[in-house]
């Protein structure tokens, strides 16, 4: 397991929370002034939250990583598991290529 699927559990992948997208269409609040500190202060507390979210759970998996319950993925495995997705993205396309190159059957993951 690596990281980035770590996180996605957690559901803390993204670098930001994405709070104030979600809110801000449409927004009443937002067209007074004191409407639009609240808006900010809320804002602000809940990007505050989600950070100190983020790094705990950061702080979770290198503990896990640590101690031996969890290994981080090989760049070859990553590369098997991009490899095995949709043929139409060109990320996929090179770790196919990458795959090829280096004798590995994407499909399997074992060298051919």
């Amino acid at each position: 397991m690596d990281l980035d699927d770590y996180l996605g559990q957690k559901d803390v992948l993204f670098a930001t929370s994405g709070y104030c997208l979600d809110k801000l269409r449409s927004n009443r609040q937002v067209r007074t002034q004191r409407g639009r500190k609240r808006f900010e202060k809320e804002c602000a507390d809940a990007e505050r939250e989600y950070q100190e979210r983020r790094s705990k759970a950061i702080e979770e998996y290198n503990a896990l990583v640590e101690s031996g319950q969890v290994r981080p993925l090989t760049s070859i495995e990553r590369t098997i598991r991009r490899a095995n997705g949709h043929p139409d993205n060109p990320s996929v396309q090179a770790a196919r290529r990458m795959c090829a190159k280096r004798g590995i059957d994407w499909r399997t993951g074992k060298a051919s």
